[in-house]
């Protein structure tokens, strides 16, 4: 587990690394944070804060370091402009308008850029430290900016942005949900909380944890730096 400190870069009660060793660490600055795991959790989401120690300059690679190759990150952007936040909260719909709220700590420096109406989209997927890449990114949650919130402290100016749009439609997909974690059935309507997936869109077909299929109608998403998960809602008889 790592902390803010480059290096103390050990995972707890490893064993010591021999003195004898001489290493200069190599140090990488992370976009995104790791969540649900360490500290690193309590980063922006994609801020440009902490650091994270992936190997030696001059000495043993693996011996001292243990690597982390893939980083999971959540990217806002909004037009083209990427905006570091500390949370968001979504509701996906296969018919009718769906919400994305961000909230962006740091807000003052951001705030001259942005423009009403423009695209906010929620992207997940993997950063690779070692080589400085992203792979897989998806949207999984979009809306237009529509409303900007400002709330300032004498340490702290906050941004809350969010927007209400039409989702597109999804081509046909089959995923299976990973890490239920509450299942509950209302007049016939399953509502899952699970991890969140990459894949999964409203229109799509989600195979629950019991074995059972159902087409979704909306996907609600709740991240910020320590847990994500998402309830995904079955289509109505209705």
């Amino acid at each position: 587990m790592l902390n803010t400190d480059p290096l103390n870069s050990r995972a707890l009660a490893a064993s010591q690394p021999v003195a004898t060793v001489d290493c200069i660490p190599i140090v990488k600055r992370l976009p995104g944070s790791v969540l649900n795991s360490s500290p690193l959790g309590s980063w922006a989401l994609n801020g440009s804060g902490g650091t994270l120690v992936i190997g030696c300059d001059d000495g043993p690679q693996g011996a001292l370091f243990d690597p982390l190759e893939r980083v999971e990150v959540y990217l806002l952007l909004i037009g083209a402009l990427r905006v570091p936040m500390s949370s968001f909260q979504a509701t996906m719909r296969r018919t009718g308008k769906s919400f994305l709220q961000a909230i962006v700590p740091a807000g003052d420096s951001v705030l001259p850029a942005l423009a009403s109406g423009a695209l906010m989209q929620v992207q997940l997927g993997y950063y690779y430290p070692s080589v400085d890449e992203y792979n897989s990114l998806e949207t999984i949650a979009l809306a237009p900016l529509e409303q900007i919130r400002s709330d300032e402290g004498p340490t702290r100016f906050t941004l809350t942005l969010s927007g209400y749009g039409d989702f597109p439609q999804a081509e046909p997909r089959e995923r299976l949900l990973q890490g239920v974690q509450t299942r509950s059935i209302n007049q016939g309507v399953r509502r899952v909380r699970c991890n969140v997936d990459l894949l999964l869109r409203p229109g799509n077909y989600a195979v629950d944890g019991d074995g059972s299929t159902f087409e979704v109608e909306q996907i609600q998403y709740f991240v910020n730096a320590n847990s994500a998960a998402m309830e995904v809602i079955e289509v109505g008889n209705g």
